[in-house]
């Protein structure tokens, strides 16, 4: 399994391939769903479902456009209200966000999703939105705006909630083993033009957050 990074220009957000076997899994398309599909023909993948962490327009900005094309938008049923309104924070970020419904909703705290060859497991972590979570593959935490290296996501934005977001890391992230991989959602880790795919490094690991992150002084 490799994962590449997909820069977008909005707010520097990472969107994620996930590619095994010809095939890619879209985590948090910040791009649009062209450069996307652009992105996988240059890396011999086809991609074949979109994973979205949370529902804020930086992240689900390409997401209608690969639904069209095919691929099924799989997102929190709390977080769907987010992605229709104006929690989507699209008119704060000054941008445009062509509508759109997930086709498969998580419901409850934890489930595991089979998309041959990935086996996904599903962890609700409210707290940054009502309806956020994170994907573990293999030993990879694609933690969106939940989890940062030395940092956390914010609460101030509709249906963040900082209780909630504590007890999303600190009972369920920091749970999970200290050697797993974390990619978040934003970082500096990556640099590059926007839409042009680049091999992913962690940016830290549970480990190093588990030891370090200041929402320990929340605890």
């Amino acid at each position: 399994m490799k994962v590449y990074v997909l820069k977008s220009g909005m707010l520097a957000e990472n969107t994620f391939l996930i590619t095994e076997q010809g095939k890619a899994l879209v985590v948090d398309p910040g791009v649009a769903g062209e450069k996307v599909f652009t992105a996988c023909e240059s890396l011999c993948v086809k991609p074949i479902a979109v994973l979205l962490t949370h529902g804020h327009a930086d992240h689900i900005y390409g997401a209608a456009f690969l639904q069209r094309a095919g691929l099924k938008v799989y997102a929190h049923q709390k977080e769907f209200e987010v992605i229709a309104g104006r929690a989507n924070l699209a008119l704060a970020l000054g941008c445009k966000v062509e509508p759109f419904t997930p086709d498969v909703a998580f419901k409850g705290e934890e489930s595991t999703l089979s998309l041959p060859p990935f086996t996904i497991r599903v962890i609700f972590t409210p707290g940054h939105t009502q309806g956020g979570v994170c994907y573990l593959i293999k030993d990879c935490l694609f933690s969106g705006d939940t989890l940062f290296a030395g940092s956390y996501g914010r609460t101030d934005f509709p249906t963040g909630d900082e209780q909630d977001l504590l007890c999303s890391i600190a009972n369920d992230l920091f749970e999970l083993p200290k050697s797993t991989l974390v990619y978040a959602g934003h970082s500096d880790s990556f640099s590059g033009p926007e839409g042009i795919p680049m091999l992913a490094s962690p940016d830290t690991t549970i480990e190093n957050e588990y030891y370090t992150n200041p929402i320990l002084n929340l605890l």
